[in-house]
């Protein structure tokens, strides 16, 4: 059988009027997902992805509610229609979260709760101290490592690796841009700043992760029924008190991306499908010839994806 991985986006993946194409088809279950989800954290996630957000804090509050919500909403569409369950399924940073209620290891309403507060506590770090996240091009992660050691009287760290050429730095904003700074003068192709308002992936986070660590006490983590690939580890846990651990430094840890997705190759699985509203995973792959990426981010590439994943099913 012709194995694939299912991957789901974080923070970033979001754009103004997503998903727009699902939600023309009749007896909607993207509109009742949506509906179950605004309903649980008490705001209309529908209206937030269709006109934005009145006031600029709400969108930093529930965006990444909406972008959880999307992935969901996707997936429980690929099983309506009787897709195949992938071998292995991995989320970057927020979109662990989505893997795993996929996985059928946490409920969805209990997951809108920890990505709620974990919006919530985000934005807290980011008041009265002024933060940066910056995607380097092209340039060595051992060079990224030290460069960032030589600015380290502030918090400034690699937040996330997610390819060969393109790794992300996040902390204190002034310590970023130096680094950013640095990193273009030691050859980096592009620096470029990214659509995050919190330290992401960094110390900053710390706090953060003890109150995280205080709810996650509380919910209930079953064991995946497929494999799911976390973030600091880049290993498939079984056992809840491993999850939840996993999951409170993930928020303060670098997100080792590149090594989940050599692990699935590792595996012999070359296919892969991006579930959730855009094609931020997808991007990354681009350069990576041996694989085979789809996306879900319009019903269009949804189609598309569905039939030529079933299609290399049906050939082996």
């Amino acid at each position: 059988m012709n194995s694939f991985a299912m991957l789901f986006p974080g923070q970033g993946s979001q754009h103004t009027n997503m998903l727009c194409s699902f939600f023309q088809k009749k007896n909607n279950i993207f509109k009742k997902i949506f509906d179950e989800a605004s309903e649980c954290i008490n705001y209309n996630l529908l209206k937030l992805i269709k006109n934005g957000a009145k006031k600029k804090d709400d969108y930093y509050k529930y965006i990444q509610s909406a972008i959880l919500t999307s992935s969901i909403a996707i997936y429980q569409f690929w099983k309506e229609k009787n897709g195949r369950c992938p071998a292995f399924m991995s989320g970057h940073s927020l979109g662990e979260y989505s893997a795993l209620v996929c996985a059928d290891a946490i409920k969805f309403s209990d997951a809108l709760k920890i990505v709620k507060l974990r919006s919530k506590l985000m934005q807290r770090t980011i008041i009265n101290k002024p933060s940066l996240v910056q995607a380097i091009i092209g340039l060595d992660k051992i060079i990224i490592e030290n460069i960032c050691l030589q600015h380290s009287e502030k918090v400034v760290s690699i937040a996330s690796i997610n390819s060969k050429n393109q790794i992300i730095v996040s902390g204190d904003k002034s310590a970023v841009h130096e680094v950013g700074v640095s990193c273009k003068k030691n050859g980096a192709k592009y620096v470029i700043k990214l659509n995050i308002n919190t330290p992401i992936h960094s110390s900053l986070m710390k706090p953060v992760a003890e109150k995280m660590q205080y709810l996650l006490q509380s919910i209930k983590i079953k064991t995946p029924k497929i494999p799911v690939i976390n973030n600091v580890d880049v290993i498939c846990e079984k056992s809840e008190k491993k999850i939840k651990k996993a999951l409170v430094r993930q928020l303060y840890s670098t997100v080792r991306w590149k090594e989940i997705i050599d692990l699935i190759k590792s595996k012999k699985i070359f296919t892969m499908l991006e579930i959730g509203p855009n094609k931020i995973l997808t991007n990354l792959m681009k350069k990576n010839h041996s694989i085979t990426m789809f996306n879900t981010n319009n019903l269009k590439n949804f189609l598309i994806a569905f039939k030529k994943i079933h299609k290399k099913n049906n050939e082996n």
